[in-house]
């Protein structure tokens, strides 16, 4: 008998074998936060748009990956341990 015929597969985490979509997101979101940064210098008491644009920016960089990209449909089964491909609603109520 083969010690490798007992392993089980280990499941794969999160990122594994998507090495091209995360390099774009990772490239996307820095970029938002070099020019979240570089809007900082605009930002005075009198202009309003500076601040405006650093926190839309900061939200789309929270909310693309976790809300669009992530497994946020998952998240409740997730939590709870276990692991499965099945989408489910996020707080796992159903319509």
């Amino acid at each position: 008998m083969s010690h490798e015929a007992n392993v089980e597969k280990q499941p794969s985490h999160a990122g594994e074998g998507h090495l091209v979509e995360n390099v774009v997101v990772f490239v996307l979101i820095f970029g938002a936060f070099l020019l979240g940064i570089y809007l900082l210098n605009w930002l005075t008491l009198d202009t309003v748009w500076p601040m405006t644009a650093i926190v839309v920016l900061a939200f789309l960089a929270f909310f693309i990956p976790q809300g669009i990209l992530g497994r946020s449909d998952t998240g409740y089964n997730l939590a709870e341990g276990k692991q499965t491909d099945e989408k489910e609603t996020s707080a796992g109520v159903s319509s």
